[in-house]
């Protein structure tokens, strides 16, 4: 971990490539008048919206929606099973991705034929707060139960000793990005409105003694719960797919994380006491010691189940991935998509994804190495389980 200064609180690096442009998104964050004591960024830290992918910020009284980011809820969730990989041969694989791919929507598609809004929001649990517009959730229920794109994933993998279990990466969908944007918006205004200091327009801000501030959280906790029950809907297709395909008879879902959402928790401040804020955390996953924490890799690479180590100076929390070294555009330019495609079909590994064209974005050449990450990480998180994938299910 090294200590990086700036103009406002120290930061604090566990990544060892960072680029100018993550540094500088860094400094900015440094720079908001409530961040406490330090910003913490992670191994796989790398440029988002305002705030790095990979960055975490504790804030007093205050809340930054792009530091949260447009996919809120955004998470990984582990399925285990009692099937080894000699159950599952190249046909048996060929068929079960071929019924995970019927069941599941993946890219802009979504359920067709209307859906059961009473029971749809009966599992969310939650009342609509204020700050959801009908016509986002409207929008947003049909979503229900898909994979949507970019770098979500569904894998079926093994680990080193051949028993397999599936590896699920999702969020809110159009939900979040529609409380994201609108939110951001008020933030700005407000923050004109108000002439509140403003290192960057994407870091906008929303103080505690304004509404919006309040409604933000409301909606913010109601879209993380819409991509729990938005995850559980893909493991029952999951299950239903495992069972009709395969022999399995134990299916436990083991593991189910947040990395894109805020808390209000108690960590040290500049003086040493424990102090309440707002910790922010943006392609970042809460470890604290004990806790479960899931790193998956890019498509084609290893992922890892780990335990969180509790470390005070990351605000208890470790990285979310590998982390891009590529932006999509470069990713297109390096390599085709015929070359991923067969890349991953000389290593055994079935893709099935929604659109072709796209599958150079995520290639594992567009990615960090998680194992290498994961060595940066060795004060964050324990590893215990490395997975392999067999078979991908892309967006």
């Amino acid at each position: 971990m090294k200590v990086l200064r700036s103009g406002g609180v120290p930061i604090l690096s566990w990544a060892d490539d960072l680029e100018e442009k993550t540094l500088a998104q860094a400094r900015n964050l440094a720079l908001l008048p409530f961040a406490i004591d330090h910003v913490a960024l992670m191994p796989d830290a790398h440029v988002g919206y305002g705030m790095p992918i990979g960055g975490v910020l504790f804030a007093d009284r205050a809340v930054v929606p792009y530091a949260i980011g447009v996919d809120i809820g955004c998470g990984v969730s582990l399925l285990e099973t009692d099937l080894t990989v000699d159950d599952l041969g190249p046909h048996v694989l060929d068929a079960l991705l071929a019924r995970l791919a019927s069941r599941i929507p993946v890219g802009f598609e979504h359920h067709r034929g209307g859906v059961d809004r009473d029971r749809a929001e009966s599992e969310i649990g939650l009342p609509r707060p204020g700050g959801v517009q009908e016509d986002w959730l409207a929008h947003a229920l049909p979503q229900l139960g898909t994979l949507g794109s970019g770098n979500h994933f569904l894998e079926v993998q093994r680990d080193a000793e051949g028993s397999v279990a599936v590896m699920l990466h999702t969020g809110s969908r159009s939900l979040g990005k529609a409380i994201c944007d609108a939110f951001h918006r008020r933030a700005l205004a407000l923050c004109a409105r108000r002439g509140l200091p403003l290192p960057h327009r994407e870091l906008a801000w929303l103080p505690d003694d304004e509404p919006d501030h309040a409604d933000y959280l409301a909606a913010m906790r109601y879209a993380l719960r819409y991509a729990e029950v938005n995850r559980s809907r893909i493991l029952d297709a999951v299950e239903a797919s495992l069972a009709s395909t395969t022999r399995v008879s134990r299916l436990a879902r083991t593991i189910d994380i947040h990395h894109n959402f805020a808390a209000t928790e108690h960590h040290a401040g500049p003086d040493g006491r424990s102090v309440e804020g707002l910790v922010h955390r943006k392609g970042a996953v809460r470890a604290t010691a004990g806790a479960p924490v899931l790193v998956p890799g890019s498509m084609g690479s290893a992922s890892w189940v780990g335990v969180g180590l509790g470390r005070a100076e990351s605000f208890e929390t470790c990285q979310h991935g590998a982390g891009r070294t590529m932006s999509r555009t470069a990713a297109r330019h390096a390599r085709t998509s015929g070359e991923v495609f067969a890349e991953l079909e000389r290593t055994g590994i079935r893709l099935h994804a929604g659109d072709p064209r796209d599958v150079a974005e995520e290639a594992a050449s567009a990615y960090k190495d998680v194992d290498h990450v994961m060595a940066l990480s060795a004060d964050l998180v324990r590893p215990l389980r490395r997975l392999t994938p067999l078979a991908v299910l892309k967006g």
